[in-house]
């Protein structure tokens, strides 16, 4: 009877404490909680993405300017529209570095298009296509290309480049990022381009280079009110060192001229250095250049 009486009240106890919340069993090990994302953004839960990108330079209505670098505002828009009916979606250098650093989601498939050097026909002609379709676009400016064209104005579509206050329209456009494209490395036809040349000491070319760089940052900081975080290099031509100083420098990524496929790595900054992108020249239809180009 007695034993009866205490096997009921240790149950009425355990029965309270359960009631209460206290749990008497053993626990199992909790599982981690996983990193959130920043407030305001979703984490993409891809451990990496291909990114195609293209390359262009200008745009010009008359065909018997089309070349390797050159195409008309027509072929610019055909491309675009070849991307949206197959499913692509633009991003710039700002997605990739989200996505990088786990505070973003790419498009399914993404892709990106880049304008280099800075040509006033970016504005009269790329831009307005831009705006239409809904697209975005990374533009590269050389800094001394635009000081010469603000000190000087001549908006013709045919040759010039912007001036400043073209660049602060691209950039406030919403449609267009702008980067650096070197300050004057771009016209040094004794380099070519912004690489270390042969039997040059590291502490020159340092001075060169980074100088060159800093000089445009400071342009386009102060003309922008935003910091580049991607060099485009001149040419494409890179090396070993000046990928070290853009890295000193803060720089997120670079691009280059190698035409290759690019797979961004979620948590490895290292995926967005050396960027390849497919050149866009004439005479050659969307499609047969979109293949070629892994876009499909």
């Amino acid at each position: 009877m007695r034993k009866d009486a205490l096997r009921i009240c240790l149950l009425v106890i355990l029965s309270l404490l359960l009631l209460s919340g206290v749990v008497l069993l053993p626990h199992a090990p909790q599982a981690a909680a996983a990193p959130a994302a920043a407030p305001g953004h979703a984490a993409d839960p891809r451990e990496e993405v291909v990114v195609p990108i293209i390359m262009y330079h200008s745009l010009l209505k008359d065909p018997a300017r089309a070349g390797d670098y050159i195409i008309s505002p027509a072929v610019f828009e055909a491309d675009l529209i070849y991307l949206m009916d197959h499913g692509y979606e633009t991003v710039v250098v700002r997605d990739l570095i989200d996505y990088v650093d786990g505070v973003g989601v790419l498009p399914e498939k993404p892709v990106m298009i880049t304008l280099d050097d800075g040509f006033y026909n970016n504005l009269t002609y790329a831009l307005p296509i831009l705006e239409r379709m809904q697209m975005r676009a990374v533009v590269s400016i050389v800094g001394a290309y635009t000081d010469r064209f603000t000190e000087t104005p001549d908006p013709n579509p045919n040759y010039a480049y912007l001036a400043w206050e073209e660049v602060q329209q691209l950039a406030g456009s919403g449609y267009v990022e702008i980067q650096n494209h070197s300050y004057d490395m771009h016209g040094l036809l004794d380099r070519k381009g912004s690489a270390r040349m042969r039997g040059e000491s590291e502490e020159h070319y340092r001075k060169l280079f980074v100088g060159d760089t800093e000089r445009a940052q400071s342009a386009l900081r102060e003309h922008t009110g935003e910091t580049p975080t991607a060099y485009a290099y001149p040419f494409g031509n890179a090396c070993e060192e000046a990928d070290r100083f853009l890295h000193e420098m803060g720089f997120r990524a670079t691009l280059t001229c190698r035409e290759q496929e690019n797979t961004v790595r979620r948590g490895d900054p290292e995926s967005l250095f050396g960027l390849g992108r497919f050149n866009r020249a004439a005479g050659e239809r969307s499609a047969a250049f979109m293949r070629r180009a892994g876009i499909a």
